[in-house]
């Protein structure tokens, strides 16, 4: 069975959509934002999954119950991008900016009058991409996806497909995307929930394999996440990465 959770118009076009793989499931990774509170740091350790080298490291700190910062570093120990994450307007679609030193890519979201304005820069050389989007009630944003999991939990767990729009800032627009309960992946920690996100398109499932996260169904906090990286290298890629997350 699948529920409509949010049903907007849908933007496509074969360019547009194929650029879009490579941001579709930006910030998934950040998911660990409101269960949180007894850890003081959360780490999440990203292997490739072509060769399991780790390409870097994510460390997630609650700065208070609102906001939340995240720190990218290479497997040396530099750190090469900062994000912070603001929920004060809402736990699904919150405001975010993120910097990546290694090519010089910048994201901005905002909520200002009922809209989200996206302010997106690909690298050092490049142009701002400033975009304005209606904000209706229901569309996922960045680490919102988290706070969409946790609050529609119960129906998730119980099979059911549901249907969200989400944010892809580098081209300032939703696309269309399923979540439903999936099989862990081998090596998941026993016992956990795993749920998958999916494109709708059928061009786009040609091209990209699901993206799978793991939660403790005690705690619903974040496990593991497999899928396209939410941060790029110096040239600009995004991997498919494996991370794993430990909290402290």
């Amino acid at each position: 069975m699948k529920l409509s959770f949010v049903c907007l118009p849908q933007k496509r076009s074969f360019v547009t959509l194929f650029f879009s793989l490579l941001l579709s499931a930006y910030s998934l990774a950040d998911t660990p934002v409101s269960s949180d509170a007894a850890f003081s740091k959360i780490v999440g350790s990203a292997y490739s999954l072509k060769n399991g080298a780790l390409l870097y490291r994510e460390t997630h700190q609650m700065l208070d119950d609102k906001s939340h910062k995240v720190e990218y570093s290479e497997p040396d120990g530099r750190v090469f991008a900062n994000k912070t994450l603001d929920f004060s307007q809402s736990r699904i679609t919150p405001s975010f900016s993120q910097v990546n030193e290694r090519n010089g890519e910048t994201i901005d979201v905002k909520q200002a009058n009922n809209r989200l304005e996206v302010n997106y820069v690909e690298n050092r050389t490049a142009q701002p991409e400033v975009g304005s989007i209606p904000l209706v009630a229901g569309i996922v944003v960045d680490a919102g996806f988290d706070g969409f999991v946790k609050q529609y939990w119960d129906t998730l767990k119980t099979g059911k497909q549901m249907d969200i729009e989400y944010l892809v800032p580098s081209q300032q627009t939703t696309f269309s995307f399923r979540v439903a309960k999936a099989e862990c992946l081998d090596g998941t920690q026993d016992g956990a929930m795993c749920f998958a996100l999916s494109p709708i398109s059928w061009f786009v499932k040609m091209a990209v394999d699901p993206i799978v996260v793991a939660y403790d169904p005690l705690d619903k906090r974040l496990l593991r996440f497999t899928g396209r990286a939410n941060i790029c290298d110096e040239n600009g890629k995004y991997q498919s990465v494996d991370i794993q997350y430990h909290y402290f």
